[in-house]
């Protein structure tokens, strides 16, 4: 089931870049590049996350993972490259809290995690554009998370996990897809899913679930990021303008 899903992802990504390298478009560029705009600014991504359990094959039948909807946000400023990029277009980063819950049911009696993460986040992102307002977003990218605090319900038959089960500091990269739309001139939304693919921890032994009781769970982050655009103050450095190759290799990224 794990290596499924991560397997589907890489199609999407695949499907993405041959979609965007065949539709053939002259469109409005997404962002100029002539110094009309600052090439960094600020970001803001509220969301939700889930973890989704899977069985494991050696597991007992009396055994159920449960995965739990809560919450993160996200804050980052962003850097797009110069020239519009060539393969990657900008990279990201910023901080972000987020809590990871779920359960585990055995033998009657419920097991109950809800961790409290703050993370470090930094991406390096795909554009692929559809129409004058619309794209396609792909990113690889890492996260380093602290568990700062793991909520405990004191009810009879739930407990919070083992402690040689959960890591308090995880390292992982992840895969994130978005599709993006362009609100007027300076604003965009990116709603945006990401999961892990890879975890470097020594309990996880590289896999890209994490372990939690007897099972294991996949998690899966959805964002909203609200990106916007700043003009230059009236006391920054005059704009430089795109010089021919730039422009070029621009053209070729977003304007095929």
């Amino acid at each position: 089931m794990e290596k499924k899903i991560v397997l589907l992802i890489l199609i999407c990504l695949s499907f993405s870049v041959d979609y965007g390298q065949m539709y053939q478009k002259k469109k409005i560029p997404l962002v100029d590049l002539d110094g009309s705009y600052k090439m960094k600014h600020f970001y803001v991504s509220p969301g939700l996350t889930y973890m989704l359990p899977f069985q494991l094959k050696e597991s007992d039948d009396d055994i159920k993972a449960r995965g739990r909807i809560s919450m993160l946000l996200e804050f980052g400023r962003y850097h797009i490259f110069k020239g519009g990029g060539n393969i990657f277009n900008y990279m990201d980063y910023g901080l972000s809290y987020k809590r990871l819950a779920g359960s585990e049911i055995e033998s009657g009696s419920k097991k109950l995690f809800k961790q409290n993460y703050l993370s470090l986040n930094y991406n390096i992102n795909n554009i692929y554009q559809f129409s004058d307002t619309k794209f396609l977003q792909s990113s690889i990218g890492a996260n380093l998370d602290f568990k700062f605090s793991e909520k405990e319900k004191e009810e009879k038959n739930i407990y919070k996990p083992t402690p040689e089960n959960t890591d308090r500091l995880l390292f992982s990269f992840h895969l994130k897809v978005g599709y993006g739309i362009k609100i007027q001139n300076k604003l965009f939304l990116i709603p945006t899913i990401e999961t892990p693919i890879l975890n470097i921890n020594e309990w996880e032994n590289g896999r890209s679930s994490y372990g939690l009781f007897n099972s294991r769970y996949r998690p899966l982050l959805v964002k909203l990021r609200i990106l916007w655009l700043k003009r230059p103050n009236p006391g920054d450095c005059p704009p430089v303008y795109l010089n021919p190759e730039d422009k070029a290799r621009y053209e070729r990224n977003y304007m095929q």
